[in-house]
């Protein structure tokens, strides 16, 4: 019911409650991981939850996003639950309001002569908006850019944004299966999944600065054919799948007629708790947008039971607790790579910072 009156623990940045490791949430949290569409931000404050933080976004009268701690120093209210009065976030219980630097600006209980406490300031996030995405780092100084996609502000072709969904899987979960060839002809038999007897030629994992990719050919099954249909033909096309670390992921799927390709973010809301968001961008122009999201949905139902109910939930990144195989290539280096980070190091949930 009650925080002490006094404490000697140590405070940390740690989220009130939070179901990460210590260890793991401080590398994540120097990331940029995006937290809602562009769209989504608009006259009114919007709530978001990034590696358990509690987050509040907004835009000012020149439209700049801005992102902080969901909380009013002065008693602790969800500023989310407030308003935006001429650009500046505004408490719901006192009326407090705050610039984009965190500042408190007004407080109405005060006369116009009593200057306001330099203290009573809002614990403001780094925050960018790039793709139609709102993206929030949680860390001081970021340790990666944004990843570098220019494709979709090229303007060829057409570009449909999915609606968000949230999966109760790991992030790190929903990467490995997006990236993996071996589940497709199994989990998706009725959108676009080849034969189950194929056998995955060996292929070479380049691996960059923070980065993954590799490339393979693959025979699908007919796309866009009518739910429980039977399959129209086989098309092989040629999948070039590139991640950026440590959720960020872009399949090109070309063949002689066509060029598609999906972007996929998993957005970490907690450990097992994931925002998916995905661009998808047809080169051609002959697909409307509406099925392009209609097609992805259809997938994405394939997948996101299967995923959520793997066991452990956690991503092992000791490669001796799972079983391989030579097609599990990706995986395997996507593994070494986020332990390689400090990501999965043994850790002891440290103390929380209070008032989240």
């Amino acid at each position: 019911m009650f925080l002490p009156a006094k404490t000697t623990r140590t405070e940390t940045a740690l989220p009130r409650a939070c179901s990460l490791a210590e260890g793991d949430w401080h590398i994540l949290s120097g990331f940029w991981h995006p937290v809602a569409w562009s769209e989504e931000v608009a006259a009114a404050p919007v709530p978001v939850r990034l590696l358990d933080e509690r987050l509040v976004l907004w835009r000012d009268e020149p439209g700049i996003v801005h992102a902080a701690k969901d909380l009013c120093l002065h008693r602790g209210g969800r500023l989310s639950r407030g308003k935006v009065c001429a650009g500046q976030i505004t408490c719901p219980l006192h009326g407090f309001r705050y610039d984009g630097s965190g500042a408190c600006r007004k407080v109405p209980a005060l006369g116009a002569e009593v200057p306001i406490p330099k203290r009573l300031r809002l614990d403001i996030r780094a925050s960018a908006e790039r793709y139609g995405l709102v993206w929030v780092c949680l860390a001081e100084s970021p340790r990666a850019p944004l990843p570098d996609w220019p494709l979709i502000e090229a303007g060829i072709g057409t570009i449909a944004r999915v609606p968000s969904a949230v999966w109760q899987a790991s992030a790190a979960r929903h990467v490995e299966n997006f990236n993996d060839l071996c589940h497709i002809p199994f989990v998706h038999p009725d959108t676009f999944g080849g034969d189950e007897d194929r056998t995955i030629a060996p292929y070479r994992v380049e691996i960059g600065a923070g980065t993954l990719s590799y490339e393979a050919e693959y025979t699908e099954q007919t796309r866009y054919k009518t739910p429980g249909a039977a399959p129209q033909g086989r098309r092989t096309r040629h999948y070039a799948y590139a991640l950026t670390l440590p959720f960020a992921s872009w399949l090109t799927i070309t063949d002689a007629e066509s060029e598609f390709h999906v972007f996929d973010i998993a957005s970490p809301v907690s450990a097992m708790t994931t925002r998916i968001f995905q661009i998808l961008v047809d080169r051609t122009g002959r697909l409307q947008p509406a099925e392009m999201i209609a097609f992805q949905n259809r997938i994405n139902a394939e997948d996101a039971p299967l995923v959520e109910a793997q066991s452990p939930l956690e991503l092992p990144l000791d490669l001796r607790d799972e079983i391989h195989i030579p097609a599990d290539r990706m995986s395997i280096e996507y593994r070494r790579m986020l332990a390689g980070l400090g990501l999965g190091a043994e850790t002891i949930l440290g103390p929380t910072a209070p008032g989240d």
